[in-house]
């Protein structure tokens, strides 16, 4: 009897050893494949069908491959927008370069012009009248305004005295000083 009960206290132990080590992920295919060879307990243990670590790897390297190609597809369309992006900024700098250019030319040609006219002014200001408008009445109006504008009111004054009535007129419209 003590046999029988030391025996069924040592089954008991083994199988709650083999129970607690079963649960444990690290055990588990150690105690499956030392039970299934148990004649009784064979029929109750089944060694789980696993995929293989090869094959676990395999797969996960097909999904990092997958995952690099997106990526790698992602970087090519950035970059040709990227690529994109500079010749539109290149495009523009060429532009700002150029209207830039422009700009100083039209610059430079406008003092050049306001130098000629101020320097016309102070002929036609040291002149007497009479010959002044002479030199007025022959000129476009746009340039007869420039240069009267830069004269004192009292001399521009004296050379309309001077100037046909259409002419006078014309100007003083232009100058604002018509009515």
């Amino acid at each position: 009897m003590k046999l029988l009960s030391w025996t069924i206290i040592v089954i008991l132990c083994i199988v709650i050893i083999g129970g607690i080590l079963y649960y444990l992920p690290m055990t588990q295919d150690l105690v499956v494949n030392i039970l299934k060879d148990v004649p009784i307990v064979s029929s109750y243990v089944q060694p789980k069908q696993k995929e293989s670590q090869i094959e676990l790897l395999k797969k996960r390297v097909k999904e990092m491959e997958n995952q690099i190609a997106i990526l790698e597809a992602k970087l090519k369309e950035t970059r040709g927008e990227l690529e994109s992006a500079k010749s539109q900024l290149n495009q523009k700098d060429k532009l700002i370069y150029s209207l830039r250019s422009e700009l100083k030319l039209v610059k430079d040609n406008l003092d050049r012009k306001a130098q000629n006219i101020k320097k016309l002014a102070d002929l036609i200001g040291s002149m007497d009248a009479k010959s002044a408008a002479r030199i007025i009445e022959n000129m476009e109006d746009q340039k007869a305004v420039e240069v009267l504008s830069m004269l004192k009111k009292e001399k521009a004054g004296e050379i309309f005295e001077y100037l046909s009535p259409n002419k006078a007129i014309n100007l003083s419209n232009k100058l604002g000083w018509g009515g």
